[in-house]
């Protein structure tokens, strides 16, 4: 059982369309737990997609000092286990063209929608202090995560960045790139990004219908007498 909770004051309670975010540097994503996510995510949206860091994923493990080859093999590698069970999972539940419902952020790139969204995110990296903030943040943490011991510099921030920029179109602009009225991007954990593009007074804005939520596992706690109960938590109820 998972729990969604809504970010960033947007509504996830839209069931037009969810975007599953799957993540190579994150041990949770194993076969089992990407099959359970999208089992419990199906019934409650009209349409589903998921997307996984293809040859962008390099970028972060060149600046971990790992070499070009060695890096490109690894992305590679990577994400073919994280779309293979997620393939599975929507053919077995019956979903027509399954593997088309899952790609890379690099094949986005083949739409004109999404390289618009991207040259507007690299404009706002550029321009916008609280966007390149949350940017470098996330981005050394992505570097620190894939190297054990490895000191991040400004130099390694600067070469893996690119990695973080081309997921911001996905945050953004959902319901252009999948053709729906409303989009809702879940993650496992909030980030400083979408609450940046979130604020204001930002250089980037997200199209009307984009939502963000946290879509998180429940876990199982047990009373004083030995019951199994349910943690607290916002449910969305099936379509």
């Amino acid at each position: 059982m998972f729990t969604i909770t809504p970010l960033a004051g947007s509504r996830a309670d839209n069931h037009d369309h969810v975007l599953v975010g799957l993540s190579p540097q994150n041990g949770r994503y194993k076969p089992e737990y990407i099959r359970n996510l999208i089992s419990w995510l199906h019934p409650r949206f009209r349409s589903i997609d998921v997307v996984i860091p293809g040859f962008e994923a390099a970028y972060t493990l060149v600046a971990a000092g790992h070499p070009p080859a060695q890096a490109v093999h690894r992305a590679r590698r990577a994400y073919r286990q994280l779309r293979n069970p997620a393939v599975q999972a929507l053919a077995d539940l019956g979903v027509p063209d399954a593997a088309r419902h899952v790609m890379s952020w690099t094949r986005l790139h083949a739409d004109h929608a999404y390289r618009a969204a991207l040259n507007r995110s690299r404009i706002a990296y550029m321009t916008d202090p609280g966007i390149r903030r949350a940017c470098r943040e996330m981005t050394a943490e992505v570097v620190a995560n894939s190297a054990a011991g490895h000191l991040v510099t400004d130099r390694d921030i600067d070469i893996a960045v690119r990695y973080v920029i081309a997921e911001i179109p996905l945050l953004t602009d959902g319901p252009s790139l999948f053709g729906t009225n409303g989009s809702v991007f879940v993650y496992h954990r909030a980030t400083p990004l979408v609450a940046e593009i979130a604020r204001s007074d930002s250089i980037l804005s997200a199209q009307p219908g984009q939502a963000w939520a946290v879509v998180e596992q429940k876990e199982q706690n047990h009373d004083e007498h030995g019951r199994t109960r349910s943690s607290a938590a916002l449910p969305v109820p099936a379509r």
